[in-house]
């Protein structure tokens, strides 16, 4: 990064930056001989290139233009390019065990590769008016135009406009028990582009046909209309200290409308695609955020320090397209359970096989003795929490500080692959009820000793081979009666792994984050060799989880920074780590 500031005259600078970010990632993937699935195994070797370069000049003016007023103006401009390249080349089956190459290879190599290009020029604006350092209004605007929109639709603008009013200022007020006291609000709008390459529809090459390269259509029906998504966004706060700023309170409430999102909503396979690329939705969110700081305790060398926060968020799907037509869009799947964005419900919505029932919620068992599953697919929750928050204490004493963080997401709903595909194996814990007479398995035996008839209870005739793994399932047969037909426990477990609601659980979680001890060297020892402060500290994170309701994993494993989260599958275990940290200040 290169960076020139200027001061052509006094309170008005010049300022241009330009940084470059550039990296190669080179990965080689193995899978050994004999694995399950891939029995000869395979080689794959895939190389990343990105080059992004952002470039930035402005021009601010600040100073106070009277003893009331204080202006402060921005202007600017920025230039951003952004290339991406991806080759991957694969040996799908290895000839010779244990040998990774691509040479290694009985069949063709598949090979792939993919290059993408942007570039985006901005100009932006801000205006900061300020009338005796109490009250302030700031408008602020940003025009883009992005290579990857239309011409028609390539420039879109988003300005924004705040004010605050600091009320202790205002109004002169000296007060022990009021400190600070400040009123806050703002509208704004973010606009942002699409995707590469989502204009025009373009063919796919493939492997050759007697020489001949396959070109094929890639499934998705590109739009040369596209428009930037756009996001407008409403907040109101208030900020107040109380008792000379022993108790710190900051309160948000925010009403956020998403629209023209950019979907790929699913369209019949016979208009010679199966995805469209449209500008569609309408997405509300609404919620307050709470940051709560105390100081109960302040001495001359002791201090100990409380900070909370909350925030919750209730989001709600008003439109998906403003035809109508649409009423439900994918946003992930794992195997038969979606995360969907449905018409009238929280965005992220669970939705999957779930329990037939009765009109009094018992589960409806088969002939077989096995739970049906209802023929048409349930909401079985969603993925954002109803609140979550934290709570972190610090205590100081002369130069040493121990603090410790606790946080929790409390509410939403998560699907777990992992118990899905344990209980299906039988290697979890919750899968031995049953297993053996020692683990209240059931006595029974098949006729004949022919397990086509049907497991039967009772005393068996002499020759038949008795089994003691059975369990009858708990629900009621097709004419509401109790259901007493005894089934293996294999069968049982088995067939909950095609029922999504089995291993839907409460995303709850409470953890013992963060613990802290740092130690400040005394200034007399570090002032002789030009440091200013130093400070020595052993840091833990992620050490506990105090509490959670989906077993044998994280909760937080089901939730990444896409939009498919809620869904959890054979993911590694979350680490605990500990570190050593120095810093020094000169």
């Amino acid at each position: 990064t290169v960076n020139l500031n200027y001061e052509i005259v006094s309170g008005l600078n010049f300022h241009i930056k330009s940084g470059n970010d550039y990296y190669n990632d080179k990965r080689k993937l193995k899978i050994a001989y004999g694995t399950n699935g891939t029995p000869y195994g395979s080689y794959e070797e895939d190389a990343f290139t990105v080059n992004e370069n952002n470039t930035e000049a402005t021009l601010r003016f600040n100073r106070n233009i009277s003893d009331d007023f204080s202006l402060d103006v921005l202007a600017g401009a920025n230039l951003r390019t952004r290339e991406f390249e991806e080759n991957d080349q694969k040996a799908p089956r290895l000839a010779v065990a244990d040998v990774y190459t691509l040479t290694n290879s009985r069949d063709p190599l598949v090979s792939s590769n993919s290059y993408s290009r942007l570039k985006t020029y901005s100009t932006f604006a801000s205006a900061q008016v300020g009338f005796r350092n109490y009250a302030f209004v700031n408008l602020t605007a940003r025009n883009d135009w992005s290579s990857t929109l239309p011409v028609q639709n390539l420039s879109y603008f988003y300005p924004s406009v705040n004010a605050s009013f600091i009320l202790t200022q205002a109004f002169g007020i000296q007060s022990d028990i009021l400190s600070f006291a400040k009123l806050r609000g703002g509208w704004s709008k973010v606009g942002s582009d699409a995707d590469p390459y989502q204009l025009i529809n373009t063919y796919n090459f493939n492997a050759p046909f007697q020489n001949s390269p396959q070109l094929t259509s890639s499934g998705i029906d590109l739009n040369p209309d596209l428009k930037s998504e756009s996001t407008n966004s409403t907040e109101f706060g208030v900020e107040a200290g109380l008792f000379k700023n022993r108790v710190r309170l900051d309160v948000s409430l925010y009403n956020t409308n998403s629209i023209d999102q950019i979907l790929k909503v699913d369209v019949t396979a016979s208009a010679g695609y199966t995805q469209k690329l449209l500008n569609a939705g309408k997405i509300n969110n609404k919620g307050v955020e709470v940051q709560l700081g105390l100081t109960p305790v302040k001495a001359k060398l002791f201090r100990w320090d409380i900070d909370l926060n909350y925030a919750a968020n209730r989001s709600k799907v008003l439109v998906l397209d403003y035809e109508k037509r649409l009423q439900n869009y994918v946003l992930g799947s794992d195997g038969t359970i979606q995360v969907i964005a449905s018409v009238g419900q929280p965005y992220g919505t669970l939705f999957g096989n779930a329990y037939l029932r009765d009109a009094s919620g018992n589960i409806v068992i088969s002939s077989d003795g096995i739970p049906l599953a209802d023929p048409s697919k349930k909401v079985l929750g969603k993925y954002t929490p109803d609140w979550i928050g934290g709570i972190n204490n610090s205590f100081s004493y002369k130069g040493i500080n121990l603090s410790f963080l606790i946080d929790a997401s409390i509410g939403g709903s998560l699907y777990s692959g992992t118990n899905g595909t344990g209980t299906y194996t039988g290697i979890l814990a919750s899968t031995m009820p049953g297993r053996d007479a020692a683990h209240g398995g059931l006595s029974y035996y098949y006729p004949g000793n022919d397990n086509s008839q049907g497991a039967v209870q009772g005393t068996p005739p002499a020759g038949e081979t008795v089994y003691d793994d059975g369990i009858i399932a708990k629900g009621v047969t097709a004419d509401g009666k109790p259901n007493t037909k005894v089934v293996p426990a294999v069968s049982y477990y088995k067939a909950q792994y095609d029922i999504d609601e089995q291993f839907v659980y409460k995303s709850s979680y409470i953890k013992f984050r963060e613990l802290r001890i740092g130690y400040t060297l005394p200034s007399a020892w570090i002032k002789k060799i030009g440091l200013v402060e130093a400070t020595v500290a052993l840091v833990g994170r992620n050490l506990w989880i105090l509490y959670k309701d989906v077993p044998n994993i994280d909760p937080e494993n089901a939730f990444t920074n896409g939009n498919a989260q809620g869904l959890e599958d054979l993911t590694l275990p979350t680490t605990r780590s500990y570190g050593f940290n120095i810093n020094f200040k000169f």
